[in-house]
Order: C-alpha cells, then structure tokens, then sequence
C-alpha cells in the first residue's frame, strides 16, 4: 500500500508538466502588474540586468509564446484513451537533448501507464504569464508561466492517495527554458512547481471509475 502511494504521488507530480527535470521546483513569483505600458518580456545582460523590453506583438516574443502555449496544450489536454498519441506529439517541441533525456527515463512508457492505469484525463483551462527573459543575443529564452488543469476522470483510489479531486481547477507554475536552432524554437528544461488547488471549484459531474 505505501508503495503505490509513493508512486501515485510521484506520478502526479509528473503528469501536468510533462516531462521529468532536476533542479529546485518552479515557484510562482509575485505577479507584475502591466502598467504604464511596461511590458513582461525583458532582454538582460549577463548580470540579470534588464537593458530593454519588447512588446507582445515581438516576432521573437510571439513566436515563442507560441511555442509554450502549444506545448501546454498538447501536455494539459491528456486523455488515457489517446496518452500515446499525446506522448508522441510533445516531443515535437524538445530539443534533440531534452528529448533523449526523457527517452532515457523511459518517460513515454511511465506516462501512458499512468493514463491507462488510472483511467486519467485532464484538460486546461487557463494560463498565465510572468516576467520573461532573452539573453541579449536572442537565441534563447527563459518564459515563467502558470497552467490551470482540472482532472476531468480519474480512479477513486488515484485521487485518494494523490489528495487531488476531479473538476477542480489546479495551478502549477512552470519555467519553460527554450532555445533557437536553425530558425525554430525548441524546449530544452522545464522546472514545475507543485499543483496547487484554487480557492473555488467548477461543479461537475463525478467521473471516478471505482
């Protein structure tokens, strides 16, 4: 019992984000308040100093938010009847490293066996954006972003021992490391912070299997 507890547990904290990474969890910072025309997308120097900012409507800014959003798409949008497909489609978006990474930790194996087994699925429902950064060269990028998901089905006994709860909305915060190559931008770490429950939760129906 307490060894499907520990991997329930882990297993949870695995699936929203995607992917497997070392390093301290993302935390959320404290939110930015877009005034006065201050935008969230910063280019700094080597000290962390920001020397200008870029608009949301930057080629480079939309292009790689573009990259994220799709990414969490494809990640947030789970369902256990189609997991395989969904794991095949996120590796689009990793680097050939990143990638390898997550093939060696037999990522794609551990996460349709998690879906199948405990009858999950998930859906996003929002996203936020924080301060971002570009190193002054352009070719890389730090974007710190959360995601809200609900889980929409799910054994009985996978939200018992993950303390999670259908149909309620669920924010994790996420740092998204990406770099540019060839022209294409690419995800090469992702750090995430803990699924934490909203204050207020949608009604639904209950969708457990028992």
């Amino acid at each position: 019992m307490h060894t499907r507890r520990a991997v329930l547990l882990l297993a949870a904290a695995l699936l929203a984000a995607g992917c497997t990474t070392t390093g301290t969890p993302a935390k959320s910072p404290a939110p930015r308040a877009d005034l006065s025309g201050q935008s969230l997308w910063h280019v700094i120097d080597e000290d962390g100093r920001t020397v200008r900012q870029l608009p949301d409507d930057d080629p480079t800014v939309t292009a790689v938010r573009k990259t994220v959003v799709l990414h969490s798409g494809v990640v947030d949008d789970r369902d256990h009847r189609t997991i395989e497909q969904s794991a095949q489609r996120e590796f689009a978006f990793y680097s050939r490293d990143f990638a390898g990474e997550l093939r060696s930790q037999q990522y794609e194996k551990k996460l349709s066996a998690l879906f199948t087994d405990n009858g999950l699925a998930t859906r996003q429902t929002g996203l936020a954006w924080y301060e971002s950064t570009f190193p002054q060269d352009m070719t890389a990028a730090k974007v710190e972003m959360d995601t809200v998901i609900t889980f929409t089905e799910a054994d009985r006994p996978f939200l018992n021992a993950s303390n999670l709860a259908l149909d309620t909305p669920y924010t994790q915060h996420r740092t998204v490391s990406l770099a540019k190559t060839g022209g294409k931008w690419t995800i090469v770490a992702i750090q995430k912070g803990p699924l934490t429950p909203q204050k207020k939760a949608p009604t639904g129906s209950d969708r457990t299997r028992p």
